[in-house]
This record gives C-alpha cells, structure tokens and sequence, in this order.
C-alpha cells in the first residue's frame, strides 16, 4: 500500500525567533496564490507572516521547491512501484475481502429512476433530495448504490437465501466542497438479506473483518441519525467518518418487495483511501487531474 509521503512537519520551516528581532513586528503573510500552491503541493498550513515581501518571497520558492521535489519523488515511486493509484489498492482490498467472505459483486446503471429515489423515501425539498444530479424530470445521477441493490435484493431472494451482494461504483451529489466531500465519489456497499445470525453481531463481524483487513485495527463505532434510514451505525477513523450501517426491516423495504431482516454497510472508499495514505484532503486520492495518488501533477 502507498505511504505517507508529504508530512505536516512545520519543523522544517526555518524559524524566525521573535526574541532576536528585537520588537520588529511580523506582518506580511503568503500571498493567496502563494497558500493555493503550497496547499496543492502538500506543504503544511502556510500562516506564517513575515517581516517583508522580500523575506516572504524567498521562504515561498524554498518551501515550495522542497515539497515539488517530495511529490515528483513519490510520483516516480509509483511508476516504479506498485503502478497503482492508492484509490485503486483500496478497492481491490474491499473487493478481495468481500468475496472471501462470501459476498457476490453486482454492477449496476448509474443513471437511476426518480421512482428509486422516491422508494427511498427521499422527497422533493429534503436535504439528500437537494444534493441530486438530476439528467432530466425521470432519471438522475445516483446519490448512493442501495436503491439498485434493493432491486437487485428483491429478485435474488426468491431463488435463495441469504442473499449476500456488494457493489463498488461511482455516486454523485451536489457537495459543498471539503476536507473529506466529493462530488463524484466512490461507494463500496455490501447487503445481507436473511442472515442465518443474529443480525448486529453478524454486521459488527463483518465490519471487523474488513476494517481489519485494510489495515484498520482501531477504529470507532457510533449510532447517527439518518434522514433515510432513521438511525445508523457509523464507522470512524481518526475522527473521519468511513462508513455507515443499518439494519432492517425498515418501513421502505415494502417498496422493493422485501419483507426479511438485512444488514448492509457502505464505505467511502476516497475517505479510506485518505487514512491509509495518511493525507490531509480527500481530493488527493479522488479522481482527479491535478493529483495522482496523492502526489500533486503540476511539479514543472
């Protein structure tokens, strides 16, 4: 797995001491588009003031030709390394940990009916409704992968039970943009209709498996509230929010068919993607065309 290559290490600065400067006051900050680089290049939190532009200008083109240097290294590590960007490692594991544990993979449209959403129970002018792409007045850009595999659920389980699937795919929503939101973001989400256990020891099991199995062995759990499913169980790392769980029956199960306890979780995968490598935006390991696995692109 890639490795955390761009430290916070404000240590490295050089350091002005105020005492030696004798009551000369520090005021000149980066500039913004000085910020905006250094942020892009991984450096850390560029608030440092300075005693004048000059001062300001040559710590700039220093800290910023060491962190270029960091990220063309960690870029020419990949291509002689494992060739993979950190997202893709990350979803080849949830994959592999699904099918050892005895889950079938679906693949689903990512164009989804309005009547999915709806069957959520998502209404015009709630706050997930407010989020959606939508492609015209029928159809949108999914927000989430249960609607399709609540489909896909209530068909398998008349052949048998328990129905155990798992999707991993693309989702959208209109996002405020953060630390730890995307736009397009990508979902690995497992379902078990009819678990032969009881079902939370059965979705604690399952979630400890796979945490464990991407190389989380500590992490939180904690119950949310849910605009969908009334309550989750949330899976935290480091204080990030991972993953969320629920259980059924839920009064929306009626609308795919489904009349049988489940269990399911979905994971972020960029947010797993982000603990593993250790980085500090999420947009590091996103698709994206100004980094490649955590490592910033533009380094001319």
């Amino acid at each position: 797995m890639a490795q955390k290559f761009l430290e916070d290490d404000n240590h490295e600065f050089r350091e002005i001491r105020s005492g030696a400067l004798d009551g000369l006051k520090m005021t000149i900050p980066f500039t913004i588009s000085q910020k905006h680089r250094l942020m892009e290049l991984g450096a850390p939190d560029a608030a440092r003031v300075f005693l004048s532009a000059k001062e300001r200008d040559l710590a700039f083109e220093e800290v910023a030709s060491r962190f270029v240097g960091r990220n063309r290294q960690a870029i020419m590590d990949l291509r002689d390394g494992v060739r993979r960007p950190i997202l893709r490692l990350v979803e080849g594991q949830l994959v592999d940990s699904a099918v050892r544990l005895g889950f079938i993979e679906v693949a689903t449209p990512t164009i989804i009916s309005r009547k999915f959403i709806e069957r959520m129970g998502i209404v015009r002018g709630s706050k997930l409704w407010n989020k959606i792409f939508w492609v015209d007045e029928k159809r949108c850009l999914r927000p989430m992968l249960a609607p399709n595999l609540y489909a896909v659920m209530g068909k398998l389980r008349r052949l048998w039970k328990p129905v155990r699937i798992f999707e991993l795919g693309s989702c959208f929503r209109r996002e405020t943009r953060g630390a730890v939101h995307l736009e397009e973001f990508t979902m690995f989400n497992f379902v078990e209709l009819a678990p032969e256990k009881e079902p939370l020891t059965r979705l604690q099991h399952l979630i400890d498996r796979i945490m464990k199995e991407l190389g989380f062995a500590a992490y939180e759990l904690e119950t949310k509230p849910s605009e969908v499913y009334g309550t989750t169980l949330d899976v935290r790392v480091d204080g990030v929010e991972v993953a969320s769980a629920a259980l059924g029956p839920k009064p929306m199960d009626e609308n795919w068919g489904i009349i049988e306890p489940w269990i399911g979780a979905g994971f972020g995968v960029e947010r797993l993607a982000m603990r593993t490598g250790k980085f500090n935006s999420i947009t590091k390991v996103s698709k994206s065309l100004e980094y490649f696995s955590g490592a910033a692109v533009d380094i001319r």
